[in-house]
């Protein structure tokens, strides 16, 4: 069984922080930390080496919030929330769909706060918990992140909910979040009535096999500018290829191909972001997920020339939870601070666990 290609043209950018200029440096909150000599050169292939540089953004960072030293616990007495839209990846093979959606809370009191930590997120209905499974990807590193909530700012929490969704609950759901530090429960109502579709599972047909996860809390960027100006980028082409088999917890390489059609070099400064997200699956249900933003690695190539292409090798990581007989997922979408056109995926690896 080969990997499942497909080739897209590129995504909108769709998160937020600075511009990246392809500086000898890597890392983003912590500090930038050396780039390896390696990831100057192109690899004997020609391809051009991957370089784990995570980032927390593409656009240009907006003054941060800040709240006064000391700030207590964000409580749910300070806030409110609501999830107004779910918005559905493509070309994903998990049965009944999965929604992805923005949970914002607000600060509705006087005073600053602070979210840091993981949260506890129920999905209810009628005053009833909807039954699903809760799976969690939060790293220890973004559980130690703090977020400042100034009276009247915002934060964002990122949910996903993924099929098969075969329960009797109906809209209008709500979320239900317990907030860190003993912060007490925030009720956060969802605006579509959205849901996964029903596709049971054979194999466990009792089983509520419906996912859902959440991130910790997040800083609210304001919309860039530059957002509504055409990326340079616009006309390159991405597909990905990888390999025809992965193992639980694995380290895996893979591809991605920026073809340029064009009579004209498309340059690549400064450096722009890509976004990884990786699920598995196992019976058409999700069972493990994770994402995350890096800057792509051009040093050693800063354009694509006309009428050809550059390879980009890529690093990734099977979540441990993946099972034999089942499927790894990777997406992989360019990220600028300009408007991309509009389909978000650019290449989509499915991959056999075996």
């Amino acid at each position: 069984m080969l990997p499942m290609l497909v080739t897209l043209r590129l995504p909108a950018a769709i998160l937020a922080a600075a511009v990246l200029t392809g500086c000898a440096a890597t890392g983003s909150a912590g500090g930038p930390k050396p780039v390896p000599s390696e990831a100057l050169t192109l690899k004997a292939d020609g391809s051009v080496p991957w370089v784990d540089e995570p980032i927390d953004s593409v656009y240009t960072a907006p003054a941060a919030p800040t709240v006064a030293e000391g700030s207590k616990p964000c409580t749910s007495a300070q806030l409110t929330g609501r999830l107004d839209k779910w918005w559905k990846p493509s070309g994903e093979a998990v049965l009944g769909g999965r929604l992805l959606g923005e949970l914002v809370v607000t600060n509705g009191s006087g005073a600053g706060c602070v979210l840091q930590g993981e949260a506890g997120v129920r999905l209810f209905s009628a005053g009833a918990e909807v039954l699903v499974d809760h799976a969690s990807s939060v790293n220890d590193e973004a559980k130690r992140k703090a977020v400042p909530v100034p009276a009247g700012g915002t934060a964002t929490m990122r949910v996903d909910w993924s099929g098969p969704f075969c329960g009797t609950a109906r809209p209008p759901y709500e979320l239900r979040v317990t907030l860190p530090h003993e912060g007490g429960e925030l009720r956060a109502p969802i605006g579509p009535r959205d849901h996964p579709a029903c596709s049971r599972n054979p194999e466990s047909p009792d089983r509520p096999s419906s996912h859902l996860s959440a991130s910790v809390f997040d800083t609210t960027v304001a919309p860039d500018p530059a957002a509504g100006v055409r990326s340079p980028l616009w006309a390159l082409t991405a597909a990905a290829t990888g390999p025809q088999q992965a193992r639980p917890g694995a380290r895996i390489t893979y591809t991605v191909t920026l073809a340029n059609p064009t009579a004209e070099p498309v340059t690549l400064l400064p450096c722009p972001g890509y976004l990884q997200e990786i699920s598995s699956s196992a019976g058409g249900a999700v069972n493990g997920s994770s994402y995350r933003l890096y800057r792509l690695n051009c040093r050693p190539a800063t354009a694509v020339p006309a009428h050809s292409g550059l390879r980009f090798e890529m690093v990734a990581t099977v979540p441990e939870t993946a099972t034999a007989g089942g499927s790894v997922q990777i997406s992989w979408k360019l990220q600028t601070a300009q408007s991309l056109p509009s389909e978000h995926l650019v290449g989509l690896l499915t991959i056999p666990v075996v």
